[in-house]
């Protein structure tokens, strides 16, 4: 997800067992995104939930964005280190066309690095190697369904510390306002996220 699609929503994630038994809840509430100097910044409050629905953490997370790297996907706060600050690199592509609204404009496949601060695996700056691969655009029930696959490599001190894939369902507005996405792992287990 591009950082200025979160700005001013709820965003509830939900971690289902391949039984699809609920394991855990965070509900992410994203501020207003500023800009100082060359850097947006949005902070976004975290609320942790276990299976049973009960609250066990509140927290908020500041994220830094340059301007050139504005448009990063945003997808590193949904495994929200507990952290204060975190700063997310990216290099990569063209990100406006993740979401291009027509099937012969949206990019099929994209491969990025991208550096989290704090780390994605609650480490200090792991490095992050993501792979999407196979999106396919279709219109379905009057709004748009992109399916893809990604890989996320996690690295800490050049080594690989941890592979994670996905098969992945994102569903949107016919006017590009994403609204849900599933992550299924191959083991069944799978999350999903809301958008509002």
């Amino acid at each position: 997800m591009l950082i200025a699609q979160i700005e001013g929503k709820k965003i509830t994630r939900e971690s289902f067992d391949n039984k699809g038994k609920l394991t855990g809840k965070q509900i992410f509430t994203a501020g207003k995104m500023t800009k100082r100097g060359e850097s947006f910044f949005i902070n976004i409050k975290s609320e942790l939930y276990d299976e049973a629905q009960k609250l066990e953490e509140t927290y908020t997370t500041s994220y830094e964005c340059h301007a050139g790297e504005a448009d990063v996907l945003l997808s590193v706060f949904a495994i929200n280190p507990k952290k204060r600050k975190v700063r997310v690199s990216v290099k990569s592509g063209d990100f406006k066309k993740l979401y291009a609204l027509t099937a012969n404009d949206m990019i099929r496949s994209m491969s990025l690095t991208m550096y989290v601060e704090s780390g994605i695996l609650n480490f200090l700056g792991s490095k992050n190697n993501v792979d999407i691969t196979n999106r396919v655009l279709t219109k379905e029930n009057n709004n748009l369904k992109i399916t893809e696959k990604i890989s996320i490599k996690a690295y800490l001190m050049g080594l690989r510390v941890r592979t994670i894939n996905y098969n992945v369902t994102e569903y949107l507005t016919l006017s590009g306002s994403l609204q849900k996405q599933v992550f299924r792992q191959t083991t069944g287990d799978y999350f999903t996220v809301t958008y509002k």
